[in-house]
């Protein structure tokens, strides 16, 4: 029975460029909750109220956020990765704090809602050391990712971000694992990249004739690059998610479900909004504006009259998808 989570949200997320540079990966915002919350908010449903969540030095405002305004029943540690290290480092930091078995995920992968309780399913019914997420991807989706080998039920291989992948499957960073997988993560070697990853502990364990299975989930979402926020907020409108409009919008505005308007937000009379839009606080959108499938995060503005589709825009960067 899986009782604990561990979550890794010690990136900054270099690799976002402007969206980080004044809040880490893991507080960017998800229809008014850090992406890190809405990863939570999967594995509270799923029944896990204990968590252990992985923070670096720079990231006090993960722990500021859940400790004041996630679910106050639920049991929150906070562990230091002072070194960005990998994955493996990270979760060998969290081993102190641990019990029994439990789910691992990092702070930014959007799984289906219902993914990560028949997971845990899979795992009781399993006799074996851990149970990983997959998802059926094209070979350039599993250079970035992890390539897997399964043989029936069972995983025989999993190697990270190869270099000459096949169409196949690609792991997520959402395990559940029993306490086994913890005794190879100091033997992991350091990669070409300077990093030690969770992913070559689980192959060592494969390699000394651990059992690991598989559980696979329709699709992933995984925030890699400033779309990917994008994506990650539609992908909960769709679902219905807190779509609510939270500011005073004039009477003359057209909303066009499922929209999202954060308190604070500016609209000016004539726009239109949606279907798909999350304004943050502190986002401007002016008179007679238009904006479709697109997110408007705090300091960013829509000027009057413009049109904006597909498009990420803060106060310092405009990306289109």
């Amino acid at each position: 029975m899986i009782e604990q989570a561990v979550i890794l949200a010690a990136g900054r997320g270099v690799r976002l460029g402007p969206l980080t540079e004044d809040r880490p990966k893991a507080m960017l915002p998800v229809l008014g909750k850090p992406i890190v919350a809405r990863v939570m908010d999967r594995i509270r449903d799923a029944g896990i109220k204990r968590f252990v969540v992985v923070v670096g030095e720079h990231e006090g405002a993960i722990a500021a956020y859940l400790n004041s305004s996630w679910h106050p029943e639920v049991e929150i540690k906070f562990v230091l990765q002072t070194e960005a290290t990998g994955t493996a480092d990270a979760i060998a930091a969290a081993e102190r704090c641990l019990d029994g078995p439990f789910l691992l995920s990092s702070c930014d992968n959007l799984t289906p809602p219902g993914f990560t309780s028949a997971l845990i399913e899979r795992f009781g019914e399993w006799d074996g050391d851990m149970v990983i997420g997959l998802v059926r991807a094209p070979a350039d989706e599993i250079r970035h990712s992890a390539a897997v080998t399964i043989d029936g039920d069972r995983v025989i291989g999993i190697t990270e971000k190869p270099d000459e992948p096949q169409d196949g499957f690609a792991g997520i960073l959402v395990y559940a694992c029993g306490l086994r997988v913890l005794d190879y993560l100091k033997r992991v070697p350091v990669s070409l990249r300077g990093e030690r990853e969770a992913s070559q502990a689980v192959q060592m364990l494969i390699e000394d004739g651990g059992k690991v299975g598989y559980c696979i989930a329709d699709w992933r979402l995984h925030m890699t690059t400033d779309l990917d926020l994008l994506h990650i907020n539609r992908q909960l409108l769709r679902e219905g998610v807190d779509a609510h409009i939270l500011s005073e919008i004039p009477m003359s505005v057209e909303i066009v479900p499922p929209v999202r308007v954060d308190p604070g937000v500016s609209v000016g009379q004539g726009a239109r909004l949606g279907p798909g839009v999350y304004l943050e606080t502190g986002s401007v959108v002016g008179q007679n504006a238009v904006v479709e499938d697109s997110v408007i995060l705090s300091g960013g503005i829509v000027r009057a009259g413009e049109q904006i589709r597909g498009q990420i825009i803060s106060a310092r960067h405009r990306a289109s998808g």
